[in-house]
């Protein structure tokens, strides 16, 4: 009977090791499986991050060359750089799935250009009644201007030092549309109780640029950009229309504007169209890489020309008086390059290249001549500069609820 007993209790024992053993294997490999997929993941993350870099050449690549072809100028993405895969003639590597999109920065009016009246047009044109736009235009003036005190009275400068946080305008061009929030009488109309931006404040910011650039490309200018600059409905109808006409136009006539000139032609003289150009300045040109389950997007500002200039910091008031509204003048802006469109060097180096192997001597020819024998030089001749740049390996999965909640995670 006592051998029986202790038979049982052996088997017992060595179920319970089995099970621990099962236990301890099991989360071995759910550790080894998870430290596998973080790794798999960043190869992942860096190879499209490198895809992605390099579709984005190659779309800058095909703009700079049709630009070089039409007269130096981009006008729209049906000028034939929508694909840039289709221009150059070779598809994505094998597995990749490649998307292109463009944005006109320059279809928008820049902010730090506009006067009192183009604000309120602007801001009737979006639907804000009258007297609202006149009072939201002139608390903005004011707090750009260093020679004009508001005459509303939450935006004067004793308005903003009363404030909780006393504070005072920044008397330069707004930098971020986050200024918005500061600003008296504005901050009323673009964002509600909760500080979330109002519908009015949305599509502001979709018809304003906080770039300064000559004038705006009337080939993407959005409905409501062209009605505060004085064109009716019925001339908006005309150019959209003429837009549209890809199947009817004739052979050799493009889906877009080449000179303004048109524009006036089309729509009747009497046309103010000192605001508008015909060519795009500055542009967002976003790539999105897939393979399999990863993604990859990047998003570069692209200065077509050289004209483009972005609102310098502000002094410190307390240490440069001529901040004070006894000061006038022009905001000084910072000039991210200057000349014409015509590309020119943007960098050199004189480095050797840094592949080599440390203790080696670099050959005398190295970074002098090339395969075909020709000298070649040191600077490197881009053709466009790059202002602001933006990458999103996608979004993280949800996190899980937990065991004993059947609550669903909020949406992220």
């Amino acid at each position: 009977m006592n051998v029986k007993k202790r038979r049982g209790s052996v088997l017992i024992v060595i179920l319970v090791l089995i099970t621990l053993a099962s236990l301890l294997l099991a989360r071995f490999m759910e550790d080894n499986s998870l430290e596998l997929a973080m790794a798999t993941r960043e190869a992942d993350r860096r190879r499209l991050r490198a895809d992605a870099q390099s579709e984005l050449e190659l779309a800058l690549a095909v703009i700079a060359e049709i630009r070089s072809i039409d007269l130096n100028k981009i006008h729209d993405h049906s000028q034939g750089y929508d694909d840039p895969h289709a221009y150059a003639g070779f598809p994505p590597r094998e597995g990749l799935e490649v998307k292109f999109e463009y944005e006109d920065e320059s279809g928008k009016l820049p902010l730090s250009v506009l006067t009192k009246n183009d604000l309120i047009q602007l801001l009737y044109s979006l639907g804000m009644e009258q007297r609202d736009a006149e009072r939201v235009s002139d608390a903005i003036i004011a707090w750009q201007s260093k020679s004009y005190e508001s005459i509303e009275e939450e935006a004067t400068d004793a308005a903003y030092q009363r404030s909780t946080l006393s504070f005072r305008p920044a008397r330069r061009p707004i930098r971020s549309f986050e200024e918005f929030r500061s600003i008296g009488v504005a901050k009323e109309q673009f964002f509600d109780e909760a500080g979330r931006p109002t519908p009015i404040f949305l599509a502001f910011k979709d018809c304003v640029s906080l770039f300064t650039f000559p004038q705006a490309n009337i080939n993407t200018a959005s409905d409501a950009v062209l009605l505060s600059q004085g064109l009716d409905e019925r001339q908006i109808a005309l150019i959209r229309e003429r837009q549209a006409e890809i199947g009817q136009r004739i052979v050799g006539t493009p889906p877009y504007f080449r000179v303004t000139s048109e524009v006036q032609q089309l729509v009747g003289g009497g046309l103010n169209m000192t605001k508008f150009d015909d060519e795009v300045i500055l542009m967002w040109v976003r790539v999105t890489v897939k393979e399999g389950r990863a993604q990859c997007r990047v998003s570069a500002l692209v200065a077509i020309r050289e004209d483009v200039a972005y609102p310098t910091a502000a002094a410190n008031p307390d240490t440069d008086p001529s901040l004070g509204l006894s000061r006038t003048g022009a905001t000084t802006t910072t000039v991210r390059t200057t000349g014409t469109s015509t590309p020119v060097p943007r960098s050199t180096t004189t480095n050797p290249s840094p592949y080599l192997t440390p203790g080696i001597e670099a050959p005398i020819t190295l970074g002098k001549s090339t395969m075909s024998g020709r000298v070649a030089s040191k600077t490197i001749a881009y053709p466009f500069q790059i202002l602001a740049w933006e990458e999103d390996n996608g979004t993280p999965p949800a996190p899980k609820p937990p065991a004993d909640s059947d609550d669903l995670p909020a949406p992220r």
